[in-house]
């Protein structure tokens, strides 16, 4: 840079007197190096209206505001040079101990136009930093993917050439793949301690550590261990009629760094490309693979960078038959409109592997013809099945049962029973005094058609539950319906509580119903 340009530069710098330096931010930085013997400050200029002549380095304790030393740039560059991008070294530092600083770059000291910028860099004052470095283990695998590595660094003292812990250093390590860096700060004994996790994907385990000019390398072998695959079933040709769903079963295990074979849970394990399912705690692994071609079927555990072994296992699976076969399925629907089914599923001809099974569907239609799946459930081969689906009955519906993977329906039922209803049901008088009459009174109506008509000659009950702490319902009484429908019993009035009165006592073709319930207080 020319003397004409500096000037230039130096004139759009913020002025302000020395005793209240402006503040200008420097691209520049500060290091620091040690050469024959000595310790100096390093300058790297990145700023073109600053000249290396023009600086001056002071030295401060981290977190505190005292000057321990200033020292010049010894260095300089040709007047008619820019003096950009390069370094450029101080004068030797002077520190009374040990250890790390920081350093504040200041900018025409002592000048109108003189500015600082405070921590710009940190000097390490020691001679010849040398590491130590160890782990608490000597490999890697997957018992051991945590090691613990600690050491020490410990530097001459510029000022006797003792050698002493280097406090407050800061240590960079990188594995030789880039894959994992970090920093790690030195005690006050100069030791450090870090604990690093490995994953499958280490493989590279040569991690540097280095200081300044001191470097030490931790080579830890990447052991790798046996995998194991055990099949229970299938092992051999399934012949199993179309849509149906053999089971595949087995175990995964591993052979641990102390030559014991323990199970591997929680590990992917991949069915023909296509399902993939997670081994339980003690490695097994079961699902069903749903037979519909001729095919080759591969069963194998996700490749992983833990162990060196791919085991796979192999069934085969012949040309499936159009087989399956519903028999003595029924259905019915109870008072509380629960549908259930009951059957058996199995074969019109040949034979299925033990454990086969199918998905069923519950499907329903209000006209016979449109229908829709409600539920579904499965059904093994040969045992007799008992579904009760979570949709309820209605009056009249269609009900019928389809192994889904088969296209195979089952007979249809229309089920259904007649709606009842309790209506004007209560408990008078709603306030009582103890001792005073109760009357529980309503009316029973059931659906004939699209109208609704008095039920008569039915028994209705009357519960009541205490409003005491983990009281129940307890039956109090019955009455029975006169011939419009209509109910009364009377009771003696206790206790406060809650009354409900129920018809349950159907006949097999009606439904039953529950009324509301009435809080009484008896005073």
């Amino acid at each position: 840079m020319g003397t004409t340009a500096l000037a230039v530069f130096a004139s759009t710098l913020i002025t302000a007197p020395a005793a209240q330096a402006a503040y200008v931010s420097l691209k520049s930085q500060v290091t620091s190096e040690e050469k024959d013997g000595k310790i100096h400050a390093v300058y790297e200029s990145y700023d073109f209206n600053v000249r290396p002549e023009d600086v001056s380095i002071r030295i401060r304790k981290k977190g505190s505001d005292r000057v321990l030393d200033t020292v010049r740039i010894a260095d300089r560059c040709a007047p008619e040079s820019e003096c950009w991008d390069d370094k450029f070294l101080s004068e030797p530092v002077t520190l009374p101990e040990l250890g790390v600083y920081t350093m504040d770059v200041v900018v025409r000291e002592g000048q109108p136009d003189e500015f600082v910028n405070r921590d710009k860099g940190d000097l390490a004052y020691g001679l010849a930093p040398r590491l130590t470095v160890a782990g608490d283990r000597q490999w890697i695998s997957y018992d051991s993917p945590l090691v613990k590595v600690s050491g020490t660094l410990v530097a001459e003292d510029p000022n006797t050439r003792e050698v002493k812990p280097f406090a407050g250093a800061a240590l960079s390590y990188r594995a030789r793949t880039g894959s994992m860096g970090s920093r790690l700060w030195t005690d006050e004994a100069g030791r450090f301690a870090e604990s690093l996790s490995f994953s499958e994907h280490n493989t590279d385990t040569e991690i540097d550590f280095r200081f300044g000019t001191a470097k030490e390398q931790l080579v830890l072998p990447f052991r790798k261990q046996e995998l194991k695959l055990r099949m229970d079933t299938p092992l051999g040709t399934v012949n199993a009629p179309y849509g149906s769903d053999v089971p595949v079963k087995g175990k995964l295990t591993r052979i641990a760094d102390d030559g014991t074979e323990k199970p591997l849970s929680g590990h992917d394990v991949v069915i023909d490309h296509q399902k993939t399912l997670v081994t339980r705690k003690d490695g097994t692994f079961s699902t069903g693979h749903t037979v519909r071609h001729r095919e080759t079927v591969k069963v194998a555990p996700r490749a992983s960078g833990w162990f060196s072994t791919q085991p796979t296992h192999f069934f085969d699976v012949a040309k499936p038959p159009m087989t399956s076969e519903f028999t003595s399925v029924k259905a019915g629907v109870d008072k509380y409109r629960k549908v259930t089914f009951t059957g058996k599923l199995g074969v019109s001809k040949g034979s299925y592997p033990a454990g086969t099974s199918a998905v069923i569907a519950v499907e329903h239609s209000t006209n016979g013809k449109t229908w829709s799946s409600v539920d579904t459930f499965t059904a093994k081969y040969g045992s007799t099945f008992t579904k009760s689906p979570a949709k309820k009955g209605s009056a009249s519906s269609h009900w019928r049962l389809r192994h889904t993977g088969a296209g195979l329906t089952s007979t249809s039922f229309k089920l259904g029973r007649k709606s009842t209803e309790l209506v004007n049901d209560d408990m008078t008088p709603e306030g009582v005094r103890k001792g005073k009459t109760l009357t529980a009174k309503g009316s029973l109506i059931q659906k004939s058609g699209s109208s609704w008509k008095s039920f008569s000659g039915q028994t209705v009950r009357i519960y009541f539950k205490a409003s005491t702490k983990g009281a129940t319902w307890k039956k109090m009484g019955t009455a029975k319906t006169l011939s419009n429908g209509t109910f009364s019993k009377k009771f003696t009035a206790k206790q406060d509580g809650t009354w409900q009165i129920r018809y349950v006592d159907t006949p097999s073709t009606h439904y039953a119903d529950y009324g509301r319930e009435d809080y009484i207080d008896v005073r």
